[in-house]
């Protein structure tokens, strides 16, 4: 993780193989498709986050096959717990403000796979999701504010972010509303 809490690029993989597999068991090859088709839907190839290699999991203790060995007989894998805390560590991470192709997977993640949290831990990143937004808000706004009636279509462009953000916060908010 870097320094603010936030998931680094394979911690992201990370998530989504763990997220996957705490829903059901996998066979080693679906669970390597599944990670790779999702993340590539939201950032396109990278590989940079495809890189990371789901056998790296199973030596770490995080998954384990349920027969077999792993990736050479396409084995069954499972969650260990140490593999369900790690994803509840991933879960419970900072997003980064700002938008940026890791910063959308990581989001889309963590929406995934949300109901996996307890309802305290899944309001709280829902309302850091809300304080995310506010604070992106505030900047746009800020700048908005700042930006010269002359300057091309800069205003405008502003406004249609600044309206995004709003639709997000609503959104955040009413995720928050029993």
């Amino acid at each position: 993780m870097y320094r603010d809490n936030s998931l680094v690029p394979k911690e992201a993989i990370r998530l989504a193989a763990l997220g996957l597999l705490a829903e059901r068991q996998r066979p080693y090859g679906d669970l390597a498709r599944e990670v790779r088709e999702f993340a590539s839907r939201i950032v396109g190839p990278s590989l940079d986050l495809l890189g990371t290699s789901i056998e790296l999991l199973r030596f770490e203790g995080l998954i384990e096959p349920t027969s077999g060995r792993g990736m050479e007989d396409n084995s069954t894998l499972r969650l260990t717990a140490e593999g369900r805390t790690a994803l509840d560590d991933y879960l419970t991470s900072t997003i980064r403000p700002g938008v940026s192709d890791l910063n959308k997977l990581v989001l889309a993640l963590k929406l995934r796979f949300i109901d996996l949290l307890s309802d305290e831990d899944r309001a709280e990143q829902i309302a850091a999701l809300e304080m995310m937004y506010a604070g992106e808000k505030a900047r746009l706004e800020d700048l908005r504010a700042r930006a010269e009636r002359g300057a091309g279509l800069l205003p405008d462009w502003l406004d249609l972010e600044i309206n995004q953000v709003d639709q997000r916060i609503a959104w955040c908010r009413g995720l928050l509303t029993p």
